[in-house]
């Protein structure tokens, strides 16, 4: 943020000549056992060395009165009264205390800051606690700057929707076309109108009257691209250039900012500017990117900017933050129209610290925001959001196994989608992208825009996109999506649609762009859940019948393949974010759906867990991990093992500060040397001991401050802390650091475990810890510390979000647990590279081929980069390139052509597979990055210390002492120039005497501090004896002064003494006067009491005759309701009379003409049953005779058929065969015919059957109807007198709850009037107790009771009672003991008080009886003094509570006996008028009113409440008994309906028997018809079998008989026979079925007549008869007449109690008069009293106030005695009988005389013990001392001796290493090292006499003394030199060596030799060299060469070949 800075200090702690900030509130870190260091903190009253610090305003600090200087050190020791040495000079610093600023990137100081605004509000508070009205407005206005600011965020935030909503949109629709009727319209508002085509909207084809397809299509794409990339590059170009913080979504930088970290310039104005403009472009470009996440960041912004409008919030970084917080959700609000959902999503996602006000600040700040995007309406369709739908269709069960699919494969999708972003985001952090950030948008947006124009989904704006995604199919097409014949293409073209927007969105959220990914991923989600809806409805519309689809419903649509989109939405966002319930609230938001909530949860929660399989991390936080920013989750739980001694880094790793021996000049180097954030101020480096913390800004503040002042010099010793300090008194200006110090850091002992550590960091929001132990600094923890142990840790126990890397860019480091190791592993595998960027020639990234184990050769040009490469590997691991300054920095970074190279960094990377770096990796990176400004190192991709780098290389035999590891170019040739000395010092490094060598320093500097010490405290001890003999000579003078002094005292003593006598008359005076005025109030406060007694009872008289009026009232007013109503009813019921009785006369002749009309029916249906049964007889004998006949008849005409039939063929046949032939076929024939006559007859013959069971059955049925229509006439009348009784019943019981009803409302009256007397009684008590107390008081029986807790007996009042004498001394005692609870154990007290703390109503004291103890007390056994505790009733149950509270009490008749009691007995007296004495003195009570006393109002309220009780158990009992006659009347009622229902029923029943009587009458006669019918088909159908089988029989017969022609003679005669035969049978026949006919019509017409005729008439006629006599009025008239009767009687008791009620209501008025009357006269009288109390009460308080001023007067005397100490015994003898006058004229004298001796120092004495004591203190520091530089002087023997053994032993060896290595390079030579000595006669052997070592070879012979190293040529030189540098790297050896050019002087053949045995040594180590000379390419292993092109090297793997070429060609 743009302005934390931070004036003033929040807390003023006044030391001597300070003042300092309080840093830490302990209260939570006590709870965890953090140490804090409390400084040594008083105040100094003394005029002395002190400044103090005046605010005005909190921060703002408007004067300072600055330090006074001390004229002198003596003075300073005069003036100063304490022992302590640290005050000897004046400190002095001009200028305000003021904080300094927190820097760029670092975090704030929770704790301070929190504390800071605790002391503003409370000094606010105090500061207008005395201005009244004014103040409070003050307060008002200071608590309202908060909600100003949220309430302009959330107006604001409006206005910016609003604008980019349509803006955007606009950019978007302007790539299509644009609007002839306005050219700032979009589509959208310019077809507004339109209905189906959009006239107004002009595409570009059209405006250039493009009209043909292909060329239409292609302009439209070009300026579609073109507009995209012209946008992407405009937003890009901004970004870029004026505010690099605009990019991205931001939410990732707002969390860590709201963790404390500090990015300025993130939410400022600027930054805004950029962000909305844009995010305008991005998103109009069609970069797949969103703008609703950005809103988060804009809506902080604002937070931001307006937060500075008040110093209050602008000062304050923890106001700021919740002010933040609050913001953020409005960001949410405005982009989604979801309010709570931005709540939720800043207490979810962004807060880190979130108060509950924060809560409603925040629903306040996005209502606000949501309000005025509401009333600003940017899409003129009332909705918030574009994209928000509406649902009227629900889901089924089934749907949720789909739902879940969706969550999953979202789940999936996200996790993708984050890795991937991830891992694009981390390759351009370290590839050559980062340079062309604004080529890299423009090349994006060309691809985006390219692909988009391909698809319709892509190509249409996500917000349009995902709106038509979450449409319902209701027949408008949405892009597609509806339409059935398409839909497999379009499920398809979703798929690919949501894999290429993964991409893309991946590929966009790490541009340089404002970029939001909540839009992106929801069109994601949302196309795969749409495309799996399709899926799902077409599997329904083509399987409908699948069990699966059971619960859907035909006829409304069972899939919505919106929702499914919906819910994809909903789970691609959780999944990518990690959110849950904010994601659901959005949802629910957008939808308006509840019913959607669920299946939005499930899938919600299945993608998120889904997601968090593959890593915890959500999006935001894995930016925060990839950028570094130093966060610690409050969500997360880590499990860390170790303690903090691991973690921390000790103290000799770090720089600290002595507290009291640093000068300025030091305090500036320090600065410049080191880049700590903050120093450790110990008391010396010795003892390590505590003192305090400085940061590094202030300490930088205050020293420049002081450089640049001329009171200053750079010689000015500093002060960080109280303490011995032990300064030269010259030194009169001091640097004072201490009101900058934090004296009192936090601190942890060491071993404090690592999970507590990061606790306290997440928890208080520290920014260090320190670790001490026994109160000596052992290190120090950062918070950077702790975040990249936590992040380690999560690596390691879960998988990162991080996308898994190449292997090139994975990282391992090895230890090496000895410096000699043989055969082990290089430490450069084959499959480890050294990576270069921006590092001196080395421009772009160089990364190398895999290393040979071996030997490795690179080659190159003069200034071709090779040494360069060296460099930089030196760069990374040895100390070459350390406190690099600014130009030195400059220096290594590239300088060239192109843009500037701001950074460069070298990577190398370590194979680790034997375990040399303790890392548990196959391989170690270290990366070293370098800056103008930074300079950091990382392990393993993880931000490390140099300190952990340097102590990791040494573990892996990377020695400090042995540089020759790293040979670079010169480093042989000054070898070759080294002197003796030189070597010698060579060879002390080699043996690692630096270490001795440093602490021999440090001792010889703590010597010196010893030393210089020690001269001081000489110094102090020789100035403290002359001012010990200066005081010595001042006594005598202090001798007679001291004699006069004595006098005046004495003197002094007399006059006080004469005044005090006065004094104690004037109060004896005013006790007798006290004493009558009290007998007079008391007399006339018993007349005011008789009169109030008088007045209370008259009340209650008053109040409850009103009472009875009133209800007597409501009596009356109900009785003369209840009279009136009975007699409207009355007059009802007689006018219904009347009316029956004329409907009965009326109804008497329509019944009697209905009953002649039903016999007449009746006697013609018999008539005509008997007629129907006569010629039914008939009829059936007719038909008998018929057939009979007919049977006869055809057998005769069969016959006679026969016969002529054979009598007409026999001519036909010439033979028998033919005769016989066609017989047979016509037998044939016949039998046929036969058999289908046989079927049919059966077939008939079953119909028949099936008739007969039909008819019987019908009339079963008939019988059965009538039975039910006969039964349900039986229940009708059953039901009607039943109902008769019942309403009886109910009538009844109505009367009786009306009479209930007017007891219920008398009642209620009564209670209220005692509620009222209630609470008269609990104000009366409550203003005797504060109001907490009384509000804990009426808690009290509720909680008892919700908890049901027996074990609260209640407040002390209400247990124990007491006579009315003693009530008011009791009350005296008792105080606010009255109102404590006594309960039974501390266990019921806690849960009543936690009880109470819920709920936050009022407070309460508990007396648990197990905690209390019996108070044991003496009374006095005299008649004078009486126990109160034996005036008390009460129960012993609760003796220890009231021994507590009246325990050591008595009443006494006086205060005088009473005090003479308290005195001896150790007790408390008191006074029946509530006087009370004690041992400490008198404690005056004064008149206590009986109005006031709690006693009686505590009684009063336990009999209101009592009462009040009462009268709400019998208004239950009424209630109770009302509720019983609800439930009967309700019983009864609801009988009656069921009866009524029933009845209903049974006539419906009754109705229809008969209506079903009707018809299976009607059809019992069409069966009978239907079985006559049948029967006389049978009959027909016999006749014609019997007439076939004749017919059969007789060719049956013919075929047996001889052929002949013609018939027989017989066969004539029969057939003559049978001719007039069948003639009559024929004409009998048609008589029979004629008659038969005419029988049967007849039959047919009776029937008729019955049943649809007479039947149905006399059927109807019984109807209406029966209706009529159900409608008689006869019943009706005597049921009225009974109710009339009734009513009578009610009315007449009704009229009788109303009398009675009226009489007695004007008894009570009369009664209520007369009560009034004597009140009012009581009243007056009582005002008449009470004036004269008031006036008694005036004299007898100016009595008291004279006692009280004569009191103040008598304490003062005393207290003048008592100053005047101890007196001689004159004091009490010379002057006890003088005169005041002459007494007073004495001491004047005295006084005067005493004026001459005004130089003495008063103080003589005291100085001289005080002085004597310091040099007593000083001695024995300096033998301390003494013994402290005796020890360091061991330490340094010990020392010289431990270094002079490691010389010799490193001397031995390397010279034994030179003699082997100088054999193997020249076989036929010997070399030798020679240690020189210093030639002074001595044979000292120590090392201190050596003098150098030099160097004796010979090249031609082993016994030659060898030559010098003058004497050699120059490649000898070398030679020699490089083996030496051999054999010291054998006595130490190293995991790899870089030889840079080491042959360039050697000749041909000894190169030969070093090659060959750097060929031995790389089988067993590493080598890596460079060479101009062929020899070192022979045995090498692998080759490099290094081009060098455009100012730029580059590294390449080249062969054998290619190096022996390039050196031939090198060569000249």
């Amino acid at each position: 943020m743009d302005e934390p800075f931070e004036e003033g200090a929040s807390l003023r702690r006044t030391y001597h000549g300070e003042t300092s900030s309080t840093p830490i509130n302990t209260s939570t870190a006590d709870a965890r056992s953090i140490h804090t260091r409390t400084g040594n903190i008083h105040s100094e009253s003394e005029s002395g060395s002190e400044y103090v610090p005046r605010f005005d305003d909190y921060g703002d600090e408007h004067s300072v009165v600055p330090l006074r200087r001390m004229r002198s050190s003596q003075e300073a020791l005069i003036q100063n009264r304490e022992s302590d040495m640290d005050v000897i000079t004046g400190w002095l610093y001009n200028g305000p205390l003021q904080r300094a600023k927190y820097e760029d990137f670092s975090t704030i100081d929770w704790i301070y800051e929190s504390t800071k605004a605790r002391h503003y509000k409370n000094d606010l508070r105090v500061q207008t606690r005395s201005m009244g009205m004014k103040g409070r407005l003050e307060l008002l206005a200071d608590s309202s700057k908060s909600w100003m600011v949220l309430l302009a965020v959330g107006v604001t935030m409006g206005l910016i929707a609003t604008c980019i909503s349509v803006s955007s949109q606009w950019l978007i629709d302007i790539k299509g076309g644009y609007c002839r009727t306005g050219f700032y319209l979009n589509r959208r508002f310019c077809c507004w109108n339109a209905d189906n085509v959009c006239l107004d909207w002009v595409t570009w084809s059209e405006l250039l009257h493009v009209h043909w397809r292909w060329l239409d299509w292609l302009l439209q794409f070009i300026v579609f691209v073109f507009d995209a990339i012209l946008f992407a590059g405009i937003s890009t170009y901004l970004v870029t250039e004026y505010a690099p913080y605009a990019a991205g979504q931001g939410i990732a930088e707002i969390k860590t900012i709201m963790s404390g970290f500090m990015m300025r310039r993130f939410l400022g104005l600027r930054t805004l500017s950029i962000k909305c403009v844009g995010v305008v472009l991005s998103v109009a470009s069609g970069l797949s990117l969103g703008k609703e996440g950005t809103m988060v960041h804009i809506a902080c912004c604002c937070g931001n900017i307006y937060s500075r409008v008040f110093k209050k919030i602008k000062h304050n970084e923890v106001k700021r933050r919740e002010l933040l917080s609050a913001a953020s959700a409005a960001g949410i609000s405005v982009a989604f129209g979801a309010p709570i959902a931005g709540v939720l999503f800043s207490l979810e996602q962004v807060s880190y610290y979130f108060p509950a006000k924060t809560m409603w600040r925040s629903l306040f700040c996005a209502t606000a925001a949501a309000v005025t995007l509401k009333l600003l309406n940017p899409f003129r369709n009332g909705k918030l959001v574009s994209f928000q739908v509406t649902y009227d269709r629900t889901w089924d069960l089934f749907e949720l196994w789909f739902f879940v699919a969706i969550g999953v494969i979202c789940g999936i999708a996200g996790m993708l989608q984050n890795r991937l972003t991830l891992y694009l985001m981390e390759y351009r952090q370290h590839s050559v992208l980062k340079n062309f950030a604004r080529g890299e948008v423009l090349v994006v947006a060309l691809i985006t825009a390219v692909i988009s124009y391909m698809s319709v989904y892509l190509r249409a704006d996500m917000v349009t996109l995902v709106s038509n995604l979450f449409t319902e199919c209701t027949g408008q097409e949405t892009d597609g999506l509806c339409s059935r014949s398409d839909r497999t293409g379009n499920v398809f073209s979703l798929l690919v649609t949501s894999v290429l927007r993964v991409l893309l969105t991946s590929v966009a959220c790490g541009l340089a762009v404002p970029a939001g990914m909540f839009t992106p991923s929801m069109a994601t989600g949302a196309s795969i859940g749409r495309a799996f809806g399709m899926v799902v409805q077409t599997l329904y519309e083509n399987h409908p019948s699948w069990r699966l689809f059971g619960a859907c419903r035909p006829d409304v649509p069972c899939i919505t393949p919106g929702v499914y989109a919906l819910v994809g939405a909903a789970s691609m966002l959780a999944s990518t974010t990690r959110m849950t319930v904010t994601v659901v609230v959005i949802m629910f938001e957008l939808t308006d759906a509840l019913i959607y909530v669920l299946p939005i949860m499930l899938a919600v929660t299945v993608s998120k867990s889904v997601a968090d399989a593959f890593g915890k991390d959500g999006y935001f936080e894995s930016i925060i991990h990839l950028n570094g920013y130093p966060f610690l989750s409050m969500d997360q739980e880590y499990v860390l093992r170790g303690t903090s001694d691991e973690l921390m880094v000790r103290v000799s790793e770090m720089t600290v500060v002595e507290a009291n021996g640093e000068t300025l000049q030091s305090i500036l180097k320090l600065l410049r040397e080191s880049s700590y954030s903050g120093f450790p101020v110990v008391k010396s480096h010795s003892s390590l001991a505590l003192v305090g913390y400085i940061s590094r800004s202030d300490m930088l503040m205050v020293a420049e401050r002081a450089r640049v002042s001329s009171v200053y010099s750079e010689a000015s010793p500093c002060c960080f802390a109280r303490g011995n300090v032990e300064l030269p008194m010259a030194h009169a200006q001091m640097l004072d650091f201490r009101p900058w110090v934090d004296s009192t850091p936090i601190t942890i002992s060491h071993g404090t475990d690592v999970n507590l550590v990061a606790e306290m960091f997440r928890e208080l929001g520290v920014r260090y810890v320190l670790v001490v132990h026994h109160g000596a600094l052992l290190g120090i923890i950062t918070k950077k510390d702790i975040v990249r142990t936590v992040r380690m840790h999560s690596r390691n126990q879960a998988r990162s979000a991080l996308p898994y890397v190449p292997a090139w860019l994975s990282t391992s480091l090895r230890p090496a647990h000895s410096p000699v190791q043989q055969n082990r592993l290089p430490i450069f595998s084959s499959e480890s590279q050294i990576s270069i960027q921006g590092f001196k020639s080395y421009k772009d990234e160089t990364t190398t081929d895999p290393l040979s184990p071996h030997h490795n050769v690179v080659v190159g040009r003069n200034g071709s980069g090779k040494s360069n490469f060296f460099a930089a590997v030196r760069f990374v691991l040895s100390d070459a390139y350390t406190n690099l300054g600014r130009e030195e920095r400059q220096a290594l970074l590239h300088e060239g052509t192109g843009p500037s190279t701001m950074s460069a960094f070298v990577e190398v990377v370590f194979d680790n597979s034997d375990n040399r770096f303790p890392t548990g990796k196959e391989e170690t990176v270290v990366r070293r990055t370098i800056g103008l400004k930074k300079d950091d190192y990382s392990l393993d991709r993880k931000s490390s210390t140099k300190g952990e780098i340097s102590s990791l290389l040494e573990s892996a035999g990377f020695s400090r002492s042995n540089p020759y590891y790293i040979v670079p170019q010169g480093r042989v040739t000054s070898l070759t120039h080294a002197k003796d000395s030189e070597r010698l010092a060579l060879l002390k490094e080699v043996a690692g005497t630096q270490v001795y060598e440093s602490r021999r320093e440090n001792s010889l500097k703590i010597i010196e501090d010893t030393e210089r010490m020690r001269v001081k405290i000489s110094d102090d001890l020789a100035m403290i004896e002359e001012r010990l003999g200066e005081l010595d000579s001042e006594k005598d003078e202090l001798d007679k002064y001291r004699t006069l002094d004595r006098e005046r005292r004495c003197m002094e003593y007399a006059i006080y003494s004469l005044e005090q006598e006065d004094v104690v008359e004037q109060l004896d005076e005013i006790d007798i006067r006290r004493e009558q005025l009290v007998v007079a109030v008391n007399e006339r406060q018993e007349a005011t009491g008789e009169l109030e007694r008088q007045i209370a009872s008259l009340e209650p008289e008053i109040r409850a005759a009103k009472q009875a009026l009133e209800i007597l009232s409501i009596d009356r007013e109900q009785l003369a309701n209840e009279a009136e109503e009975l007699a409207r009813t009355r007059a009802q019921i007689e006018s219904s009379i009347q009316d029956l009785e004329q409907d009965r006369t009326l109804g008497r002749d329509s019944i009697t003409e209905l009953r002649r009309t039903a016999d007449n029916l009746s006697r013609d249906i018999r008539k005509r049953e008997n007629e129907l049964a006569r010629v039914t007889a008939k009829y059936e004998k007719a038909f008998v005779a018929e057939t009979q006949l007919r049977e006869q008849f055809e057998v005769s005409d069969q016959q006679r058929k026969s016969l002529l039939q054979k009598q007409g063929r026999s001519g036909h046949f010439g033979s028998k065969k033919e005769r016989d032939t066609w017989l047979k076929a016509e037998i044939v024939r016949l039998n046929a015919s036969a058999e289908q006559q046989n079927a049919q007859f059966e077939a008939t013959e079953r119909e028949h059957e099936e008739l007969q069971n039909r008819l019987a059955t019908i009339s079963q049925s008939v019988t059965d109807a009538k039975a039910r229509a006969d039964a349900a006439v039986e229940q009708i009348s059953e039901m009607q007198a039943r109902e008769a009784q019942l309403k009886e019943e109910k009538d009844a019981k109505t009367s009786q709850r009306k009479e209930l009803w007017r007891k219920e409302a008398r009642m209620e009256a009564e209670n209220s009037d005692l509620r009222d007397e209630l609470k008269r009684a609990e104000r009366v008590l409550s203003g005797t107790v504060d109001r907490a107390t009384s509000e804990g008081l009426q808690a009290l029986s509720e909680i008892q009771e919700r908890l049901g807790l027996s074990g609260v007996y209640g407040p002390l009042f209400e247990l124990f009672e007491v006579e009315e004498t003693y009530r008011t001394c009791v009350e005296a005692i008792a105080g606010p003991s009255l109102f404590h609870v006594v309960v039974d154990t501390d266990a019921t007290a806690t849960k009543v008080l936690d009880e109470l703390n819920r709920i936050k109503q009022g407070r309460l004291t508990f007396m648990p009886l197990n905690r209390l103890r019996a108070v044991s007390a003496t009374y006095p056994e005299a008649s004078d003094a009486i126990p109160m505790i034996e005036r008390l009733k009460f129960d012993r149950r609760f003796l220890r509570a009231f021994q507590q509270v009246f325990g050591k009490t008595i009443i006494c008749p006086s205060l005088e006996v009473g005090s003479n009691y308290a005195r001896t007995m150790n007790l408390t007296a008191v006074t029946l008028e509530g006087d009370k004495i004690d041992r400490r003195g008198e404690l005056m009570g004064g008149f206590v009113g009986r109005k006031g006393s709690r006693l009686d109002a505590a009684k009063t309220l336990i009999q209101t409440r009592a009462r009040v009780q009462a009268a709400d158990s019998q208004a239950k009992e009424t209630l109770a008994a009302l509720t019983a006659l609800d439930q009967d009347i309700t019983a009864l009622h609801s009988e009656l309906q069921m009866l009524s229902a029933r009845a209903v029923q049974t006539s419906n029943t009754r109705v229809n028997s008969k209506q079903e009587l009707r018809q299976l009458l009607k059809e019992e006669a069409d069966a009978r018809l239907f079985c006559e019918g049948a029967e006389k088909s049978l009959t027909v159908m016999r006749t014609q079998q019997r007439g076939a089988q004749l017919e059969l029989e007789a060719l049956q017969a013919e075929l047996k008989a001889p052929f002949a022609q013609g018939i027989t003679a017989a066969e004539r005669a029969l057939l003559e026979r049978l001719v007039p035969e069948v003639d009559a049978q024929s004409s009998e026949l048609a008589k029979q079925s004629s008659a038969r006919a005419e029988l049967e019509g007849q039959r047919n017409v009776l029937q008729s007549e019955l049943s649809l005729g007479l039947r149905m008439q006399l059927e109807e006629a019984q109807q209406q008869l029966e209706q009529a006599t159900a409608e008689n009025p006869d019943q009706a008239i005597g049921s009225q007449s009974r109710e009339l009767g009734r009513l009578a009687k009610l009315q007449e008791d009704a009229s009788e109690r109303l009398a009675d009620v009226h009489r007695e209501v004007e008894e009570k008025t009369r009664d209520i008069t007369d009560l009034e009357k004597q009140l009012s006269d009581t009243t007056q009288a009582l005002e008449t009293e009470t004036r004269s109390v008031q006036r008694e009460m005036e004299q007898l308080e100016k009595c008291l106030a004279q006692r009280n001023l004569y009191m103040q007067k008598k304490s003062e005397y005393t207290r003048n005695i008592q100053d005047l100490g101890v007196l001689p015994e004159e004091a009490f003898a010379n002057f006890n009988r003088v005169h005041l006058p002459k007494l007073a004229k004495k001491l004047h004298k005295t006084n005067d005389k005493l004026k001459k001796f005004g130089h003495v120092n008063k103080k003589a004495f005291e100085q001289y013990s005080v002085f004597a004591r310091q040099r007593e203190s000083i001695r024995q520091r300096k033998n301390e001392l003494d013994q402290s530089a005796e020890s360091i002087h061991e330490l340094i023997g010990v020392l010289d001796q431990r270094k002079d053994e490691a010389i010799e032993r490193t001397f031995k060896q390397v010279s034994k290493y030179f003699g082997d290595v100088f054999e193997k390079l020249v076989p036929m030579g010997r070399g030798a090292l020679v240690m020189q000595r210093r030639v002074d006669g001595t044979d000292d052997p120590s090392v201190e006499n050596y003098i150098g070592v030099s160097i004796r070879v010979s090249f031609n012979s082993k016994t030659d003394e060898g030559l010098r190293m003058q004497q050699l040529s120059g490649g000898q030189k070398s030679l020699v030199a490089l083996a030496l540098i051999f054999a010291i790297q054998r006595c130490d050896p190293a995991p790899f060596y870089l030889f840079d050019e080491i042959d360039a002087n050697l000749d041909a053949v000894y190169r030969t030799s070093v090659a060959s045995m750097i060929h031995e040594l790389s089988r067993t180590s590493q080598f890596v060299t460079t060479t101009f000379r062929p020899e070192m390419l022979v045995h090498a292993d692998k080759f490099y060469g290094v081009t060098f092109e455009n100012k730029v090297s580059r590294v390449s793997t080249i062969t054998q070949a290619a190096a022996v070429s390039f050196i031939e060609e090198a060569q000249p």
